[in-house]
């Protein structure tokens, strides 16, 4: 802790801050920033005009935040437990992904879910924020709530561990190879941190895949405007992909389900605002 605050908050707001610094001059420019920003009436429009998707977004997240623990009880009392379902589909796979990438690479996938997450997401809201258009930005909000409404209801109708902890769900096969929990052996501070905001069941879809992918696809549509983010948004996307595996968090199915969640969500987040 310093001051009152965990250790794993600051060092997640210092690293955002300062690839926020490196990223805004570079992907977004300086004088765009400026010329918007001195732009009062144009400022005042577009809040104007984000204020109900933002709303929308505002309000999955408080149900999502203070229902977390009622949804998980819920999901215990009447949802499908599907975690022996997925091994029976998958078997030791992400074992065998672990297995294969050395261990030293914790330093690297493990700051990528965290920061490279945070960073990956609330990037493209600062640059959307000074488009020539407001609509990627109105279509990035909006697909975020949906990706968040879909995942709450599947979170709530099914009871998935993820591979870290399949050993102690109950029917689990003995013979199975053992997952080991990378990011709470080596980050420990980090996961009593999204603790607080997550499930221990909250596996399938991988919501950290499905919103990566919704960036990913919003970097391509936006691409003629923002080239030089395209290429960022698909290097930091893909380490989050690969961390969610490989840190033991997530099944490959998790990953496939929510880069389905994903191609979904920024359908509908079309027609949304279309």
């Amino acid at each position: 802790m310093t001051g009152g605050v965990p250790l794993g908050l600051v060092g997640v707001f210092g690293g955002s801050i300062a690839a926020f610094a490196a990223l805004l001059p570079v992907c977004v420019g300086v004088d765009r920033i400026r010329s918007v920003l001195a732009d009062k009436d144009l400022l005042r429009e577009r809040a104007v005009g984000i204020a109900p998707y933002v709303g929308g977004l505002a309000l999955v997240l408080a149900v999502n935040k203070g229902f977390i623990r009622r949804i998980e009880a819920f999901s215990f009392e009447y949802g499908y437990r599907a975690t022996t379902a997925i091994y029976a589909v998958e078997g030791d796979l992400v074992a065998a992904i672990q297995d294969a990438v050395p261990r030293w690479a914790v330093y690297y996938f493990g700051p990528m879910y965290v920061v490279g997450y945070v960073v990956l997401l609330a990037f493209p809201l600062a640059a959307y924020a000074v488009a020539e258009r407001l609509r990627p930005l109105k279509r990035l909000v909006a697909a975020y709530a949906v990706n968040y409404a879909v995942a709450i209801a599947c979170y709530a109708g099914i009871v998935a561990y993820g591979p870290r902890n399949y050993p102690t769900v109950a029917g689990a096969d003995p013979s199975a190879a053992t997952v080991e929990p990378l990011l709470l052996d080596w980050f420990g501070g980090v996961t009593q941190l999204t603790s607080q905001v997550n499930a221990a069941t909250n596996v399938f879809p991988s919501l950290h895949t499905a919103l990566s992918v919704t960036v990913v696809l919003a970097a391509v549509s936006t691409h003629e405007e923002f080239p030089r983010w395209t290429p960022v948004a698909a290097f930091l996307a893909g380490s989050i992909v690969v961390a969610t595996v490989f840190l033991g968090i997530h099944w490959v199915t998790d990953v496939v389900a929510g880069g389905v969640l994903a191609a979904g969500s920024v359908a509908v987040a079309n027609r949304l605002v279309d």
